[in-house]
């Protein structure tokens, strides 16, 4: 062998031992793979420098420098390109999801996460199969699809312990934690993160260490058990990368700010805001957000809570709208196709005759998406801003999750003097249909509370009844379609301390002293009816300070999930209710939300869903 060919094996040989120390000593590993990177430029030995360039990118990524690691996986990737039958090729494919997935960029991380995994299907590569499993074990997770996410999981935890690949392991270990954890087995989880926190202490994995401790932390928090859980995000925030550092300091935040250290609560909190900023982390961003609406709420500083509650919402928007859902999953999809492909029968759909028929198709569906998107702008244009409705301010929260774009569930405030009008209205159908219903709803109740003049819960109501039959031409008879609506209205008189509830079939929930006190609607819609001659019923209610309302559709109650794919059901619901009206608004929103997410699992959503949360003040 030449000089040359020695110092290419040489090479070859530190480019692999620094791949698989990347988990270990990253910092090391991205100084030292910038020496080699200098060796293989020196011969012209571009394989060795490729990979090399990896090595440097993917130690810069697990220091969270997403630039230095982007830059340098961008000169590699012009190589393995044109080497695609290369281990780097993958690994270049899975490092770029890495990065895109880091900045929240969901829908090109899955493509390219696919495109790997089919990949080492065909090339036999156990190692960089593996590495995808792990990673799209990690995106499912983040679109609720934990049965799938565990079983891609489990799939690459096997792969690596036949590979004997410990640190890989313990990665995984670490992830399936992170995922029991969410689906709230939080004694499994804790025994996957303590394998992944022994096996990464043995083997000195100085970057991954933290990461476990986080995870611990987080599952310590989620049970309530502060101490626990401040001392395990202590240890985490003194090393690390700046994301799992940044995260371990807003965990010591929101401990802190629990259990009564307000000042040291601020400083942790804002620090780990300006770290997620600097790394453009928008999810963390939200995340900093929130726990600062909610230090501000528990210290009685409702100005700045209000802000960074709106700064939250604001953020969370942006990054988990329903148009970035759906793109994920028009990707998976689009891959699930081509794999498809492959087999014979798929051939037929190659004819020119179902390619036009198909072309056509897809034109309409952009155009039908288009336009319907375009009805959820105008849809949540015409849906009042609570937070400018006088008096409301941050004592209120609105869960609010459409099942298709548009909904047929909708809410409504206002407010007259000292009176503040609520509704929580749920119309025929969902989609178009039931949005269609919901405006109508919206522009008849603005018509009878401000132009009218009608105050009281019951004779609202009476009116929105006739204007609903009068729109859509009910007569009564047995061959028209029953649309209209349920509702529950509420008029609260601030100055008498009293509140006038009205409703149709759904039923009202007052929470005083710890105790659900439920009043019953009247057993009959906004709609034509069998007994429209009667009148909807007013009741009168003395309300006391600190009382929390809940008006709300059937929609979550009738959510199918579970393990045994069932409904949530109205009594569990009303437990849930009781275990979380301790809770800042805001707060029992988010639990609300969570514990909606996880019975639902990866069953599709039933209805649409509206919750109107009130604490009186």
């Amino acid at each position: 062998m030449n000089i040359s060919l020695k110092q290419q094996a040489l090479i070859d040989e530190q480019n692999i031992k620094l791949w698989n120390n990347r988990f270990g000593d990253s910092i090391a590993v991205s100084k030292k793979a910038l020496t080699v990177l200098k060796k293989a430029e020196k011969i012209n030995y571009e394989k060795g420098a490729s990979y090399a360039r990896l090595n440097i990118a993917a130690g810069n990524f697990l220091q969270s420098k997403n630039e230095i690691a982007a830059e340098y996986l961008s000169y590699a990737f012009l190589w393995f390109e044109n080497n695609k039958t290369e281990p780097g090729y993958v690994r270049s494919l899975l490092l770029k999801g890495n990065i895109f997935e880091s900045f929240g960029e969901y829908e090109k991380t899955l493509q390219l996460w696919l495109e790997a995994y089919n990949i080492t299907q065909d090339i036999l590569d156990r190692e960089a199969e593996g590495e995808a499993c792990s990673q799209l074990g990690l995106i499912y997770s983040r679109l609720y699809n934990f049965k799938k996410s565990l079983e891609f999981f489990e799939k690459g935890h096997k792969i690596r312990e036949e590979l004997g690949d410990e640190n890989g392991a313990a990665s995984i270990l670490n992830r399936i934690g992170m995922v029991l954890r969410q689906i709230k087995k939080y004694d499994e989880s804790l025994k996957y993160y303590l394998k992944s926190l022994e096996i990464r202490i043995k083997n000195k994995q100085l970057s991954a260490i933290p990461w476990t401790l986080l995870g611990i932390a987080s599952t310590y928090e989620e049970q309530e058990k502060y101490k626990e859980a401040l001392s395990y995000f202590e240890q985490g925030s003194k090393g690390g990368d700046k994301r799992c550092m940044l995260q371990c300091i807003m965990g010591s935040g929101r401990i802190l700010s629990i259990t009564g250290h307000p000042v040291k609560a601020k400083k942790r909190l804002e620090e780990s805001l300006k770290i997620a900023m600097e790394l453009r982390a928008m999810s963390l961003v939200a995340d900093a957000y929130s726990a600062l609406a909610n230090h501000y709420e528990k210290i009685n500083d409702p100005a700045n809570a209000l802000t960074y509650h709106k700064l939250y919402y604001k953020t969370r928007e942006s990054i988990q709208s329903d148009e970035s859902q759906n793109k994920l999953r028009n990707i998976e999809i689009a891959h699930a196709v081509e794999k498809s492909e492959q087999e014979k029968e798929i051939y037929r759909l190659r004819n020119i005759e179902l390619k036009a028929a198909y072309d056509i198709i897809e034109e309409n569906n952009k155009e039908i998406t288009a336009s319907i998107n375009y009805a959820s702008r105008i849809q949540k244009a015409i849906l009042p801003a609570p937070e400018e409705i006088e008096g409301l301010d941050d004592n209120y929260f609105i869960l609010f999750k459409p099942k298709d774009i548009v909904s047929g569930d909708f809410y409504w405030f206002n407010s007259i003097a000292d009176k503040l009008f609520v509704v929580a209205g749920d119309c025929t159908g969902h989609g178009v249909p039931g949005a269609l219903m919901s405006m109508l709803g919206i522009s008849f109740l603005e018509e009878i509370v401000n132009y009218r003049k009608i105050t009281e819960s019951g004779r609202i109501l009476d009116e929105l009844r006739k204007e609903v039959q009068n729109a859509l031409r009910q007569k009564g008879s047995k061959q028209e379609a029953k649309d209209g609506m349920d509702i529950s209205l509420c008029v609260i008189d601030r100055s008498k301390k009293m509140l006038q509830y009205s409703g149709a079939y759904n039923n009202l929930y007052l929470i005083r002293n710890d105790e659900l006190i439920e009043f019953p609607a009247d057993r009959m819609p906004i709609a034509v009816f069998d007994m429209t001659s009667e009148s909807f019923k007013t009741n009168n209610i003395e309300i006391r300070k600190n009382d929390i309302l809940y008006m709300l559709s059937d929609g979550y109650a009738d959510q199918f999930g579970g393990p045994n794919n069932k409904k949530y059901k109205y009594a569990t619901l009303k437990s849930f209710l009781l275990s979380i009206h301790k809770l800042p608004m805001p707060k029992q929103q988010q639990k609300l939300d969570e514990e909606f997410l996880s019975w639902k699992g990866t069953k599709n959503q039933t209805d649409d869903v509206v919750i109107v949360g009130m604490k009186i003040k």
